[in-house]
């Protein structure tokens, strides 16, 4: 508790030798006069306080008061709602404070108010002529708020959905974040939910090192998220490499459906920028001859498709797909049979 703090709980306990004759007092029991209640962050909460009925009774210049709510606002104390009684007139209020509302009555004084999560008590104070300050009541906030992940970085450097890199080369993950209250698992996962990293820690970063890539291996997705925040993040592990191919349903194909529909393998690249597409007859001593290739999908999944043909060249038999990139090329081979008999 700071110094303010103490003093204004030794006025509301001691007061000045008159507090016992002020009127002005708290309705509730002390007990009572101190909250502790849950918000949630950017929402609106409503306070109150109810007055004592013995203060309205009396007329006299004595019996002018103001109550002031103050608030504390990461550490530091202000005034954000003022409301002056005058006998028996109404009270007159004022707003110090944005996004609050402030009015009062001859019998409660309400004070609305916009939560943040800088905010940590509301203190209401009674002033009146000739006698110290009274605490009429306090309320501790605990403010609720959802965890954000705030960037996501390989190797140093702020990465959006995919990261290239070069074999033999280290990838080291970073995740920055801000912890919500209350406090929740921030978690680094793979693309299959496994997770290899966490912690319920309010400061980032989360680190781990995944090590070394090579082409041949399963490149990961790579998730940081945590349980209800607004933003995850998540980055694809790619290797510069040539394209890979791999069936989508079987080795042998109908002549006669890819002639009409086209052939369709996977292909894993960091890239979906094919520079050739070129069919080879295995059994033959011919060349290699160019076909025309559709690429769909984001790295390091993508779909390759053999457009439809009707070249004469191409018929029954085995016969090899080669695919470039500006790095090289990579094969897979294929039996192309006749079922019209």
């Amino acid at each position: 508790m700071d110094a303010l703090c103490r003093v204004v709980l030794f006025l509301f306990v001691c007061g000045n030798g008159n507090t016992s004759a002020m009127t002005c007092t708290p309705k509730e029991t002390n007990q009572d006069s101190y909250e502790n209640s849950v918000h949630a962050e950017n929402a609106y909460a409503n306070f109150s306080y109810r007055l004592t009925t013995s203060r309205m009774n009396e007329t006299s210049e004595d019996s002018n008061f103001r109550i002031e709510v103050k608030l504390y606002d990461a550490g530091t104390l202000r005034t954000a709602c003022v409301c002056l009684w005058l006998s028996r007139n109404d009270p007159v209020c004022k707003i110090l404070w944005n996004d609050s509302i402030c009015e009062a009555d001859t019998s409660e004084m309400h004070f609305s108010l916009l939560i943040k999560r800088t905010y940590t008590n509301i203190t209401w104070v009674c002033f009146q002529q000739n006698y110290a300050p009274v605490v009429l009541k306090q309320r501790t906030l605990q403010v609720t708020y959802s965890p954000k992940i705030t960037a996501l970085h390989v190797n140093g450097q702020d990465v959006n959905g995919t990261h290239v890199g070069e074999q033999h080369q280290e990838v080291n993950i970073s995740c920055y974040f801000t912890n919500g209250s209350p406090l929740v698992s921030i978690r680094i996962l793979d693309d299959t939910g496994h997770t290899l990293s966490s912690t319920t820690h309010g400061q980032g970063p989360l680190m781990l090192s995944l090590g070394i890539y090579h082409c041949q291996d399963n490149w990961p997705v790579i998730r940081c998220e945590a349980l209800g925040s607004e933003i995850n993040r998540s980055v694809a592990i790619v290797v510069r490499c040539p394209p890979q191919l791999s069936y989508m349903t079987s080795q042998i194909a109908d002549l006669k459906t890819i002639q009409d529909g086209g052939m369709t393998f996977a292909m894993k690249s960091y890239t979906g920028d094919i520079r050739k597409c070129l069919m080879t007859q295995v059994q033959s001593r011919s060349s290699a001859r160019e076909v025309k290739c559709d690429v769909r999908g984001h790295p390091p999944q993508f779909t390759l498709t053999l457009r439809p043909f009707n070249e004469s060249w191409i018929g029954e038999g085995i016969w090899t797909l080669q695919v470039m990139n500006e790095l090289g090329a990579s094969s897979i081979t294929f039996h192309l049979i006749n079922n019209t008999g």
